[in-house]
């Protein structure tokens, strides 16, 4: 017979005042050994009844499996053989099961997604929470930190959710959590056709302050604007993707978005840049935009240089806070649509395996304009 023993957990919710610190108690019994043993585990971050009251049950059901599964408060042990690990050290077991399989720009996404998520538990001290009772309404507070504390957009925070979701259901195919705390949580709305083009006037004024003060990222945003390319493919762009005679360039499928090589066309105004680049004759291995945004045969190693430096030249001079980097991919598509007036041709330049996704994308541009409907 088992010389321990111990009480249901219950809530002490101080009648309901929340001024005080509300936690969760029972009492164990080891043979002469008796204690009260409270937690807390985040219920006093959230800041009304009910939200309190959801916690506490949360809390009351974890410490109740976990007794029940021979956990002993005492020497914070278990009988039963269990895997009693942190969210964080769960999520970076679960990253670097990836790591072996996916991509190296899916590993770098993942990575930093989840870099943010530890930084938020530590920030709540729930870096110390094992995975098995993190709770519903704590991953709530996150994405509500997202919202509120990061003033994400909804396309950001929904990314989050969705690289937290695949997280959690990794964790429960390895049978580390029963439940996933993301359950019954739903992304948000996300805003669309905010994709903000540069006038002509910001374009002259950001292209003569980059040729007076920073050439090689001048030729970046050519890239861009005429090719409509990525950051990660810009930062995987070698000379030797580069078909001079074809006037392509090929886009390797390690770095393009749908895992798959393809290639765009040269126009002939970024063939005039590339030309005056003399990047041709250099190494085929060189990275063309590599740290310093100059030719290396090191890789760029953060593809957010690319959008921190924009924003600051958009700041120096006053550009419109809407507009980004990806306002140079934009504009390139709004002068493409203006000049050829067809669709098909934007559709194989953005590498779109639909034109319906041009469409749409033309669209939010502010590319509706029919000129058979104008001349009616």
């Amino acid at each position: 017979m088992s010389d321990q023993s111990y009480t249901i957990p219950k809530l002490n919710s101080c009648k309901g005042d929340l001024s005080k610190s509300w936690y969760v108690y029972f009492v164990f019994t080891e043979g002469k050994n008796k204690k009260q043993f409270r937690f807390k585990t985040g219920i006093n971050y959230f800041h009304t009844k009910k939200e309190r009251e959801l916690e506490g049950k949360n809390v009351i059901d974890n410490l109740l499996t976990n007794l029940k599964n021979g956990w002993n408060p005492f020497t914070n042990e278990v009988k039963e053989e269990r895997i009693n690990i942190t969210v964080s050290q769960a999520f970076d077991e679960i990253l670097s099961i990836k790591k072996a399989y996916i991509t190296t720009r899916s590993y770098k996404t993942y990575f930093e997604q989840t870099r943010l998520f530890k930084t938020f538990l530590k920030t709540k001290h729930l870096d110390k929470v094992f995975i098995h009772n993190f709770t519903n309404l704590q991953a709530r507070m996150y994405f509500d930190w997202l919202l509120k504390d990061k003033g994400y957009c909804g396309k950001t925070h929904n990314n989050h959710f969705a690289c937290l979701r695949t997280f959690f259901n990794a964790l429960l195919e390895r049978d580390l959590i029963q439940v996933s705390p993301l359950k019954g949580i739903k992304q948000v709305k996300q805003e669309s056709g905010l994709n903000t083009t540069y006038s002509s006037l910001e374009q002259t004024k950001i292209e003569k302050y980059l040729l007076k003060n920073n050439k090689p990222f001048f030729y970046v945003t050519r890239f861009i604007k005429f090719c409509f390319l990525r950051r990660s493919e810009l930062s995987g762009l070698k000379v030797k993707h580069i078909n001079w005679i074809n006037k392509t360039i090929l886009i390797p499928s390690d770095s393009s978005k749908s895992r798959k090589n393809d290639s765009v066309t040269i126009p002939k105004t970024l063939e005039g840049f590339i030309s005056e680049m003399g990047i041709l004759d250099l190494d085929p291995e060189l990275y063309i935009f590599g740290k310093l945004f100059i030719p290396s045969f090191t890789r760029l190693n953060r593809e957010d240089d690319f959008t921190k430096y924009q924003q600051a030249i958009n700041k120096t001079l006053e550009i419109n806070i809407r507009s980004s980097f990806y306002s140079w991919k934009h504009t390139g598509v709004v002068e493409l649509y203006g000049l050829t007036k067809d669709p098909y041709t934007v559709m194989r330049q953005c590498r779109h395996t639909d034109v319906s996704t041009t469409m749409i994308y033309l669209r939010a541009l502010g590319c509706g304009v029919n000129e058979d409907v104008r001349e009616w």
